[in-house]
């Protein structure tokens, strides 16, 4: 027993010892944090340190970012991410990302923002005072995902009809004696209805890429007033295509000898803002995301234009 209690206060003094030498002491040497993000802080005993490389999980190679000076002036872009005394570094992408600041010594605030990835993220801070070397892991979860509630139209200050003129099809001939013929004035590439929806805001999209969501859209705007009558497109970053309905033909008289005629048709954008109703699956939280969608459509409209 006296043995025992010996070694034990021996390994006690050894460990105090190794604690007291140690240059860099951080309150926390993991941080652990929910897919949604947040935001928390490392205090430090002293500032004799700097952050000499941050590490990905995924791949063991260093990260690269913006490095800013303490006055928020980015003396570094897209490189390894390092910082010598006070200021901030930043990784961010579509899907995650991160930013670190050290306003003061001894104290790091780690900022993540929501990791929409579908995979854990995870980086190692190294940090260095001399031929010490410490590391602090953190690790954020993946995301349990969202559901659906609901999408609201609404028109700003930017938003409503609005009508311009596209040049269609052109037509030459070089016949022996007149003629006629028949055209289809809405008929060529790209005279489709094609509508999108599009955000500023992170993750606008990704949540539901894989769900091929079907959202009601407008169908018309008269007087400040949207209507709709069922009509439902993907809700997607990329274009939804429908076919524009105007099938007839038009019968044109074809003079002898050389002309040339071109098609010049109406055709209306409508745009108008929507804020989108997610609910997270984990928290049960709600998440709104608020954007433009946008349809160009022919109107039906058109005029035949002889060239010179």
């Amino acid at each position: 027993m006296k043995i025992f209690i010996g070694l034990f206060l021996i390994i006690g003094l050894i460990s105090c010892s190794d604690n007291e030498l140690s240059t860099i002491q951080p309150s926390t040497t993991l941080i652990e944090m929910e897919a949604e993000g947040g935001e928390t802080e490392i205090s430090f005993t002293n500032g004799n340190w700097q952050i000499a490389e941050v590490v990905n999980h995924n791949s063991d190679y260093s990260i690269f970012g913006n490095i800013y000076s303490q006055e928020g002036e980015m003396t570094k872009e897209n490189s390894v991410l390092s910082l010598e005394d006070l200021g901030k570094i930043e990784a961010l992408w579509d899907i995650k990302g991160f930013v670190i600041t050290r306003n003061t010594p001894s104290l790091l605030e780690v900022i993540l923002k929501e990791n929409s990835s579908g995979e854990e993220f995870g980086f190692t801070l190294v940090l260095k005072s001399g031929e010490e070397v410490k590391e602090i892991e953190v690790f954020q979860k993946k995301s349990q995902g969202y559901r659906f509630n609901s999408i609201i139209y609404t028109l700003n200050e930017d938003d409503g009809d609005s009508l311009f003129v596209r040049k269609g099809t052109t037509y030459t001939f070089d016949v022996p004696e007149s003629q006629e013929i028949s055209i289809s004035p809405y008929g060529g590439v790209d005279t489709h209805i094609q509508s999108h929806f599009k955000s500023p805001e992170d993750g606008a999209f990704i949540w539901l890429k894989n769900d091929s969501l079907m959202v009601e859209v407008p169908t018309d705007i008269n007087q400040n007033e949207i209507y709709f009558n069922g009509e439902e497109r993907l809700y997607s970053e990329y274009s939804s295509i429908n076919p524009h309905g105007f099938e007839e033909m038009q019968k044109v008289a074809i003079p002898k000898g050389q002309s040339a005629f071109h098609i010049e048709q109406e055709w209306r954008k409508r745009q108008v803002s929507y804020r989108l109703n997610l609910t997270n699956n984990r928290t049960g939280n709600e998440k709104i995301i608020e954007g433009k969608w946008i349809e160009t459509a022919p109107t039906g409209e058109y005029s035949i234009n002889w060239d010179d």
